[in-house]
């Protein structure tokens, strides 16, 4: 007997001329464990095949193929159209490393995330399938069978995440390395608890962190905070300054990570930071009651590649084992406490992880992402057009190992920059199912490109992929840009070595919003903008669409580092709306030990 989630499922194939049931896609796996995909078709005895992306490439290649059987189980849908459903089995095995994760690149990639990726197709048609949530609404949609199959699968592709990486087992337990209480010296904050400590990930590799949360009440929302930068001469790193009453300061010349976590997790969050692979932690300290310190991950710097699977540990630590973690000294620990919801924000490189942890499968409640990576095909061409060699070019877009080889967008190189790049996953449809019609994501730009090494043309492709509205603040002088440069031909193809710049030209559209406000009328970029108004998000809808919670948010005049007060009040408003509380301060302009 059939239950009915499965049985409406069933149906749903019939619109779809076949489709895939089991695995459910974008759904997490182990690359070690074997795969056998299942489903249904319309044609007794058909010939099914299977075929997978081959990761260090990007084609397809054939798996195998299955038949399905000749007798079938008839149906009737409720409006009295019968059909009759023909199951099919693959046993693919234990797929080899090359299909999760590029395996002839360079070692940095082999390791990495999963991201198996298999279509399946029969009698000219390239069966659907469904993510747990578009599954979810086709059970909830309360229409007929038929019609909910054809609007809610959400993909032609099974998609499997092996989130701690190829060949890697999950990750270790969080260690406390060195922590205290920093009372918040104000009557209307609770007291924070905080630890610097590790976790390991593929196979016993260091990773260092920082989190924080109240001594007290709970349970609070968690926010995972991805750092810019990929070392301290760039403003990587997680650096701090505890004072002698046992609270922080802003460091020196450098973004403020320990002040930054003490005062959204006074604010009621608990706030977590990874000092991603080949990274430091480094507190300086005059209060007894914590040491001065510095502490590296292990392993080497990779640009949005092991950075992901860091992250991604960190979350899952977080969400699924906050009850193991507590927070402070050997003699004053605290545990932790989560509620369930989770906000992930990434700044630069940061961006760009957050982009590819949630497209990895994080189980974000809502994210935002300011001034992030997003193509490092496109962000190649931009170097190549200011003038940088082909070798300048690739290291700047991160195709490279240190000390052991850079490599090009070519057809032995392009899959590199693929994995690095947020757009290439998602416009393959990895932000497009069912899961994020509804989750609100906020994206934060500049409109100012020179020197700027995220120019809007990055963003403006991830908010074409996600379906965004477009803001643009600006003085009413001010036209917003109608297009952007990108690249012409399949996203991700290999780019020919005859290009050095973008030959493209991307049509974008934008809604003038808050024309009126002082903070970005300079006419020149200022070094630090001022504080901008809040852009009201989110705005109402079309008549006769849902609501929309996407958002490309652009300032004029915004750089890569410029914006923190122009962003702050509309940020601010995002996290408020989604998680009923106060976010704390940014870690870079803004003075995190104020109120």
């Amino acid at each position: 007997m059939l239950n009915s989630r499965t049985a409406l499922l069933l149906i749903a194939c019939i619109s779809l001329a076949g489709c895939v049931t089991h695995p459910l896609s974008r759904t997490s796996a182990e690359s070690s464990a074997a795969v056998t995909l299942s489903g249904y078709t319309v044609s007794a005895g058909q010939t099914i095949t299977v075929e997978a992306v081959d990761q260090n490439t990007g084609n397809l290649a054939t798996l195998g193929t299955a038949t399905a059987a000749m007798s079938g189980t008839s149906y009737t849908t409720p409006s009295g159209t019968p059909y009759t459903l023909y199951p099919w089995s693959f046993n693919a095995g234990v797929l080899a490393p090359n299909y999760w994760s590029p395996q002839s690149i360079v070692a940095d990639l082999a390791t990495s995330q999963g991201h198996l990726e298999l279509v399946t197709s029969g009698g000219g048609y390239t069966f659907r399938t469904f993510s747990p949530a578009a599954l979810d609404a086709v059970l909830a949609s309360g229409t007929d069978p038929l019609t909910a199959g054809s609007r809610y699968s959400d993909g032609t592709s099974t998609v499997l995440f092996d989130q701690t990486g190829v060949g890697s087992g999950p990750e270790g337990p969080w260690v406390t390395v060195a922590g205290m209480i920093s009372d918040s010296h104000s009557p209307y904050y609770s007291p924070v608890a905080w630890s610097v400590g590790y976790y390991t990930v593929e196979g016993g590799k260091k990773i260092y962190g920082l989190i924080c949360a109240p001594t007290t009440g709970g349970p609070y929302p968690v926010v995972v905070y991805n750092h810019g930068g990929t070392d301290g001469t760039n403003g990587g790193n997680i650096t701090g300054v505890v004072t002698a009453a046992g609270w922080t300061s802003q460091p020196a010349g450098a973004p403020d990570g320990l002040g930054q976590c003490l005062d959204w997790a006074k604010r009621g969050w608990v706030f977590a930071t990874s000092s991603y692979r080949g990274e430091k932690v480094n507190i300086t300290s005059s209060s007894a009651a914590f040491p001065s310190g510095s502490w590296t991950s292990d392993g080497s710097v990779e640009f949005c590649m092991g950075e992901v699977t860091d992250v991604l540990a960190l979350t899952d630590l977080l969400v699924h084992h906050a009850g193991a973690i507590t927070l402070g000294s050997p003699s004053q620990s605290v545990p932790i406490a989560v509620n369930g919801k989770l906000l992930m924000v990434g700044y630069s490189h940061g961006g760009c992880i957050t982009h590819r942890a949630v497209e990895q499968g994080a189980p974000v409640t809502a994210y935002s992402v300011i001034e992030g990576f997003t193509d490092m095909r496109l962000g190649y061409l931009t170097g190549r057009a200011a003038g940088f060699t082909p070798v300048q070019a690739a290291i700047g877009s991160g195709a490279f190992q240190p000390g052991v080889s850079v490599y090009q967008p070519d057809a032995s190189g392009v899959m590199g920059y693929n994995w690095r790049s947020a757009h290439y996953f998602a416009a393959r449809g990895d932000l497009a199912i069912r899961k994020f019609s509804t989750m609100p994501i906020l994206i934060l730009q500049g409109d100012i490109d020179a020197f700027n090494p995220v120019p809007l043309s990055q963003p403006a492709e991830i908010s074409a992929d996600i379906g965004a509205t477009n803001i643009f603040v600006g003085p009413a002088g001010v036209s917003p840009p109608s297009s952007e440069p990108c690249i012409d031909g399949p996203v991700g193809a290999p780019l020919p070595a005859s290009l050095a710049a973008p030959d493209k030209s991307c049509p974008i559209s934008f809604t003038p919003m808050n024309t009126g406000d002082p903070c970005v009328a300079d006419n020149t970029p200022p070094p630090l903008m001022a504080l901008c108004k809040v852009v009201m998000l989110p705005l109402s809808p079309p008549a006769g669409q849902s609501q929309q919670l996407h958002y490309l948010v652009v300032f004029h005049n915004m750089n890569h580092t410029n914006g923190g007060l122009a962003i702050k009040e509309t940020f601010n408003r995002f996290a408020e709306q989604n998680f009923m509380r106060q976010p704390g301060c940014d870690g870079l302009q803004i003075n995190c030990a104020s109120d």
